[in-house]
């Protein structure tokens, strides 16, 4: 029985370098001022809120590729560049629809109790980390069965705010699409087939000081994972770092099918043949595959990589969820 986990985020190309971005965030009908807007760097700690003028003022101190968000309850999200927010200093935010109305077009005959467990496996994961989390305001999250598409849909007006103690997060997750896809066997039981998610993440510390257990489960989590592997072949130090790079189950040179080239700020890959599988330690399996649009991506030295729906992730790296998600800007201590 074949499970493909399509997991990935959203990311707008972002050159950044150390700076001070600062603007105001209106209301688009109103033009007041928003206060308690939250604008972060995408799935980083680095972020702020706007005052009661609706400023705010951001400080990036790190090259990343990845987009600054601004986001506000009740609102639609906004996703910038630097070099497009720069040019603005003015945000206008747009009301956001009760998206509820647009998706209950059929009956829903599964109970609120069963979506929402199936949710949270999917959506936290299934490691040893989701034991550890916990999702605070999982009233605000709303969610529908279409027995027609076999397809279970979730979305939330409000961020998910998820208590990591596992690594000693606290993730405020901005939910934009979300979909589990059933295939059902021929014995009639239904199983997961696909899961697509795509949203924009801010972590804070849980904790003043990080535990050292906190610190210990970060090393853990991140030897192995995307993040490593996406910086270990940014770095071109796959066998370095113990990544293994297979071909139709035949172990090959690991830059073989992974042609890099420097472009700007980033490192430009195109693979040359789809379906690779990687192996981490000789153990931690793990697939990548690319759409039929492209087979071209890129990669800042944080390992954050672009488009993110470029790529298709199996094996570990696809059933590594939200639990275990690291910051962007995560460093290893052993780095």
């Amino acid at each position: 029985m074949k499970t493909i986990f399509l997991f990935f985020f959203l990311s707008i190309p972002s050159f950044i370098n150390a700076q001070v971005i600062s603007g105001m965030v209106y209301d688009n009908i109103s033009k007041e001022p928003l206060e308690g807007a939250s604008v972060y760097l995408d799935g980083t700690t680095i972020g702020t809120i706007t005052n009661s003028q609706g400023q705010f003022r951001l400080e990036l101190n790190t090259t990343l590729n990845a987009p600054i968000v601004i986001s506000f309850i009740g609102y639609k999200t906004k996703m910038f560049s630097i070099t497009d927010l720069n040019a603005l200093q003015e945000i206008y935010l747009d009301e956001n629809p009760n998206q509820l109305n647009e998706v209950l077009i059929e009956a829903d005959n599964w109970s609120r109790g069963k979506k929402l467990q199936i949710f949270i496996s999917e959506f936290l994961g299934k490691t040893e980390a989701s034991k550890y989390c916990k999702i605070i305001n999982k009233n605000d999250i709303s969610l529908v069965f279409k027995a027609s598409s076999n397809t279970l849909i979730a979305f939330s007006e409000k961020p998910i705010i998820i208590k990591n103690k596992y690594l000693g997060y606290t993730i405020n997750y901005n939910l934009i699409d979300f979909e589990i896809k059933f295939k059902t066997s021929t014995q009639g039981l239904r199983y997961t087939h696909k899961v697509y998610s795509a949203g924009t993440s801010f972590f804070e510390e849980l904790y003043q000081t990080p535990k050292k257990k906190s610190r210990l489960h970060r090393e853990k989590s991140y030897y192995g994972s995307l993040i490593h592997f996406m910086r270990s072949l940014h770095d071109r130090t796959l066998t370095e770092n113990n990544f293994t790079i297979y071909h139709k189950r035949v172990a090959i040179h690991p830059y073989q099918h992974f042609k890099l080239s420097n472009e700007k700020d980033l490192i430009k890959i195109e693979m040359t043949a789809n379906n690779l599988s990687v192996v981490y330690q000789n153990f931690h399996q793990s697939s990548i595959a690319f759409t039929p649009q492209n087979n071209t991506f890129f990669i800042d030295r944080n390992g954050n990589h672009s488009p993110p729906n470029g790529l298709l992730f199996g094996g570990d790296f696809g059933l590594k969820r939200i639990s275990s998600m690291l910051p962007l800007n995560y460093l290893s201590v052993n780095k």
